[in-house]
């Protein structure tokens, strides 16, 4: 964020039921909701088009607000990010996740999955950190948007989402394999696909300013303002 917030204007803020946000009124989140909120906060700034930045769920939801907001979006860059969240890596069992949730929180349930979450050599203080910072959602904002997510498939909506697209992945992630980041870069129009080694899922917490670099001049090659 400081790398791509020295050389833009960096909107950030957290989706509806995470964190100081609050949730859907009627407790249901859905994906062309979620991507609409986005719309809601540019008008409200009048910004009228990004590039569009979102890691792991935020990318999935970035995926909904490029192909239904195509004038609104100069760029599409996803990290570890999925058109479908259900075709997990086999390591990850869903249910787990559920029930690690409803009984003991969010922090826990962040800590607990931390092998599949970070690379092999990551600091034991950055796992401590990022469990902590989640602990600002409710777990039941967290159940809520993962049966969202699990029940959604965006692969048809890959071949009509023509904005410049970057897809950064890690070799490694457990949660969003490799393969769906080749099923992306495959179907969406104008993509192109960057791997990394040595990291997981939660790369863009492990190595933030290589991925801010590798969005900058991905901007500058397709030429957007």
């Amino acid at each position: 964020m400081p790398t791509l917030a020295r050389h833009y204007r960096v909107l950030r803020f957290d989706m509806r039921g995470h964190a100081g946000t609050d949730g859907p009124s009627d407790g249901n989140f859905t994906l062309p909701g979620l991507a609409a909120d986005i719309t809601a906060v540019l008008d409200n700034l009048e910004i009228d088009k990004v590039h569009v930045v979102g890691a792991s769920a935020g990318g999935i939801i970035s995926l909904q607000f490029a192909h239904d907001f195509p004038d609104r979006t100069h760029t599409l860059n996803l990290v570890a990010s999925t058109p479908k969240l259900a075709q997990m890596g086999a390591a990850i069992d869903a249910s787990v996740w559920r029930r690690t949730l409803e009984e003991q929180g969010t922090k826990a349930w962040l800590a607990s999955n931390s092998k599949e979450r970070f690379g092999p050599n990551v600091e034991p203080e950055l796992v401590e950190w990022y469990a902590s910072s989640g602990e600002k959602t409710a777990a039941e904002m967290v159940l809520g948007l993962q049966g969202c997510l699990l029940a959604q498939d965006l692969t048809s909506l890959l071949p009509q989402i023509y904005a410049p697209t970057l897809i950064m992945a890690s070799n490694q992630d457990e949660i969003t394999p490799l393969d769906a980041q080749h099923l992306m870069a495959e179907n969406i129009p104008n993509a192109c696909l960057k791997t990394f080694d040595g990291v997981g899922h939660n790369m863009k917490v492990e190595i933030p300013e290589i991925l801010a670099g590798t969005v900058m001049d991905f901007i500058r090659k397709v030429g957007t303002d």
